[in-house]
């Protein structure tokens, strides 16, 4: 089964396409001209594979700069909504462990404070807690209703 769906191309990680990592380097930083051909080609990806609509901020995003461009200034957090959206519909792959871990001391881009490496946890147990009781539960017994007491 799991060679069918690589033959399907479900679970295959494609190759990400030169355009669309220019593209979001771009927005991250750089000038982009109205009516820029990756912006085409990435929104005509999202119609094919029918994710347009399912982001209203980025059809708008990708409208906005399809038709205003984008003057030359850091848009960290744009760039990095978009990716986001990208990784979660499949488009960019997800990110690796070894990627995601950084080196100690290093400082976040856009933050102030310094990213810490991930060190393993000992565990200790904090406290003893026993059980408590169980006690039976005795069924309660209904009285039958009689008809005329309903209708009081």
């Amino acid at each position: 089964m799991a060679e069918d769906l690589e033959l399907q191309g479900i679970g295959v990680v494609e190759a990400v396409p030169d355009w669309l990592k220019g593209l979001i380097r771009a927005v991250r930083g750089e000038a982009i001209q109205p009516k820029d051909t990756r912006i085409k080609s990435l929104w005509d990806l999202l119609r094919q594979r029918q994710l347009l609509n399912r982001s209203p901020w980025l059809k708008a995003a990708l409208h906005r700069i399809w038709t205003r461009g984008l003057s030359a200034r850091p848009r960290p957090h744009t760039a990095r909504r978009i990716r986001r959206r990208l990784r979660l519909w499949g488009i960019l792959p997800p990110i690796s462990v070894s990627a995601a871990a950084r080196r100690p001391g290093v400082m976040h881009p856009g933050s102030r404070t310094k990213i810490r490496a991930v060190r393993p946890v000992t565990l200790k147990p904090i406290a003893s807690v026993r059980p408590a009781a169980m006690q039976p539960v005795r069924p309660v017994q209904m009285q039958p209703v009689s008809p005329k007491a309903v209708r009081k």
